[in-house]
Formats: C-alpha cells, structure tokens, sequence
C-alpha cells in the first residue's frame, strides 16, 4: 500500500472518530467560593465535594461504576450493579425486620405531637423535614416508613451565569425540603458534545442501578431529571432556626485535564459495605 494511500485512510479514520475532550464545571457557595466541581474526560467524570461532607467520585463509562474516594481513610468503595443488587437485597430485608418498629416509633411520634402546641409542632415538622433533606444536593432521600418524596415545578425561573432555569422543589410528604433549579439544555453551557454524552450516561446509568436497590433509593431514581440543576438549595436546621445554603453553578473549562484525576491514588485500599457496617458497629 502507498505511503499517500496509507496517509489517506488514517485521516479518514480520524475525521470519523468522535472528538475527545476536557471539561471542567466549577460551582461556587454562597460567599463565591469554589464549592462543587465536576470533571469530565475520556468517559470518565470525578466529582469533588467541599466542607464537612468533603468527597470524592468517579464514575467510569467502560465498567458502568461509581468509585467512591474516601481520603480521611485512604479507602474507596466500588458501587456496580453486584455492588447495588446486595444493597437492595440487605435494605428490603432491613425494612422487612424493622417496619413493626418503625410503625410504633411513628405512633409514638404521633401521639406525643398531638400533645404539643401549634407553635411546637410546627417546629418539630420543620426539624424533621430539613433531616431528611440535610444530605439531598438535587434529590431528596426519602425516609424508611412510607415517605412520599417528589419534585415539584414552583413556576419561576433563575439566571445564573447567563443561563435561564427552571425552579423545583423537592417535597417530602408535602413538606418542602431542597431545592434546584434546572436547565433543560446543558449544551448551551458551552460543555462539549463528548463529555455532555458522558454525564447524560453515567446519569441515566445511575438511575437504573438505584432503582434495584430498594424503595429508599428508587425514591430518589424518581428524582432525577433530564436537565442539568445550575443551582442546588439545601434546607437545614441550626436549633430551632432554619438555614439554607446554596451550591451554584459559576463556569465551564475546557482545558486539557491529567489522567491522573481519574485514577484511584496510591496507597488507597478498597472497602466494601459489610466492612464500612461492621466498622460502624465496633
């Protein structure tokens, strides 16, 4: 074969391959300081959380799983559908060995509310919704017993960075909780087609492994939208006071990124559920 034939159908090969590309979403808090950040290259995205509930986790297209990093313990723990299928299987058996349990602690509940003022069961209501959410970023984890978790279109719309979205609230047996508001096109975030593709994947992934793991988490699988949230409000209680703080998107990069990010560091040592439940136990 020709060296100009051989030059000729590399190059075709290349004008047919999908572009390959870096991204890099940065979200801010409250005081505009770095918050969230989300990374995408090659089939793979690291998401980095801040503060207290500082965390780490990749998600990989080629396995179809969630690596999540724990650096104060220098472990990580693989969520995959063998992972999700026990999960699911130890909730059901949790909630089945405990319903009796939790129907009487919900009666208690009940029976010492209806003895409080309305000014006192407001409060309690209010304390009760905002632990349910205090962990929810776009989605609400729906408590065992019952809970009928939604998202509801509140009919107002944001601008962030440029941006329209759309307000929703989640709702936590008719109580409101967190809140996000949504963009229904992400490309327009200047995200490139590849890595869009990439998070569309690992959302739509994620999803189908939640809904076998169980009516807590198929709870949360009903939450997932097909947008992008711009904005993440979360409701908590401090005392008797009701704080909200906010994790707001701010831009996106496309400069090259290292592989490195994507990779488990040294040292780190894999855990599974029954250690993490065992440890929690000692």
């Amino acid at each position: 074969m020709s060296l100009l034939k051989t030059s000729f159908l590399f190059a075709a090969a290349l004008l047919t391959m999908p572009a390959l590309a870096d991204t890099h979403i940065t979200f801010v808090d409250d005081g505009g300081q770095p918050s969230t950040q989300m990374y995408v290259k090659g089939g793979k995205v690291r998401i980095e959380g801040t503060g207290h509930e500082r965390s780490v986790s990749i998600y990989d297209i080629a396995s179809n799983s969630m690596t999540l990093l724990m650096p104060d313990q220098n472990k990580y723990l693989v969520f995959d559908q063998k992972t999700v299928d026990q999960m699911g299987t130890q909730a059901q058996a949790a909630v089945a060995a405990h319903q009796g349990q939790i129907d009487q602690a919900n009666q208690q509940l009940q029976a010492a509310m209806a003895q409080m003022t309305p000014e006192q069961r407001a409060q309690m209501q209010q304390v009760m919704a905002a632990q349910a959410s205090r962990n929810a970023p776009a989605v609400a984890v729906p408590p065992v017993g019952g809970s009928r978790v939604e998202m509801q279109a509140l009919g107002t719309t944001e601008t962030i960075a440029g941006h329209s979205c759309k307000d929703m609230q989640i709702v936590i047996n008719g109580r409101p909780a967190s809140s996000a508001c949504i963009i229904d096109s992400p490309a327009s975030l200047g995200i490139p087609a590849a890595d869009l593709k990439t998070l569309e994947h690992m959302r739509d992934n994620m999803q189908k492994m939640m809904a076998h793991m169980g009516p807590m988490a198929q709870g949360m699988s009903s939450l997932y939208t097909k947008g992008f949230a711009l904005k993440t409000t979360r409701q908590s209680m401090q005392g008797f006071k009701r704080v909200s703080t906010s994790d707001t998107f701010k831009s996106v990069s496309t400069a090259g990124l290292e592989t490195s990010v994507f990779e488990i560091p040294a040292g780190y040592t894999q855990t599974t559920i029954a250690e993490m439940m065992q440890a929690e136990h000692q």
